[in-house]
């Protein structure tokens, strides 16, 4: 009976224990600190200081990344003529289109992106470099 229970906890914390792709990846950019917080579905969603980014078509990829497109919502002073869903799952009207790439095929990766307001082609640059995990800082 107690390796039975055993076994039944070691499945649990393993089912809850988050991939890289949820639990180390953290990039410094040029907009602060991004996180990668959860999957919705095939969307991955990050959270940066003031937003969230919804990258379209990446929850669960963890190598071999491209290119991925998506849109950020946050504060910004541009209001836009549609909304969308924010991190909360509230509409906001403060959002814009974001398009992502990776630079190197495996974890850690860096990544390029370029972003806008609203439905406008991205062209301002957004740049994020691999945060090292605690546990291999010095």
């Amino acid at each position: 009976m107690k390796l039975q229970q055993l076994v039944i906890s070691a499945v649990f914390v393993l089912a809850a224990t988050p991939s890289i792709a949820l639990s180390d990846e953290v990039w410094n950019s040029n907009y602060g600190k991004v996180v990668y917080q959860s999957d919705r579905g095939k969307t991955a969603v990050w959270t940066y200081p003031g937003g969230t980014i919804f990258v379209e078509g990446l929850a669960g990829i963890t190598s071999n990344r491209g290119i991925y497109q998506g849109y950020w919502v946050g504060k910004s002073n541009v209001l836009c003529d549609t909304s969308r869903e924010d991190g909360e799952g509230k509409l906001s009207n403060t959002w814009g289109r974001f398009s992502i790439r990776f630079t190197v095929p495996n974890f850690p990766m860096p990544w390029e992106a370029r972003w806008s307001y609203c439905e406008n082609e991205p062209t301002y640059s957004w740049n994020g470099i691999p945060q090292k995990p605690a546990s291999v800082q010095r």
